[in-house]
């Protein structure tokens, strides 16, 4: 069977914290959890993120865009 050089890198930094003699399918399992953990998280934050985005567009983020344009222009003006 082929060797996916990604994959088997995966489990070897896995095993260091896993434990060093776990079984791959140990060492699988908990990095699968992990990244299903780690992919819910990345959307929530992607999610709410745009939502950030829309209520500025919308103004109705509580962001003083013209208190911000002044600092920047008297900063960097």
């Amino acid at each position: 069977m082929p060797v996916d050089s990604d994959v088997a890198e995966a489990i070897a930094r896995g095993r260091r914290v896993v434990g060093g003699d776990a079984p791959a399918s140990t060492v699988l399992r908990a990095l699968a959890l992990r990244r299903a953990e780690a992919l819910e998280a990345d959307d929530e934050a992607e999610r709410a993120a745009h939502d950030f985005l829309v209520s500025v567009a919308q103004g109705t983020s509580g962001l003083d865009l013209d208190r911000l344009r002044t600092a920047r222009a008297r900063a960097w003006g």
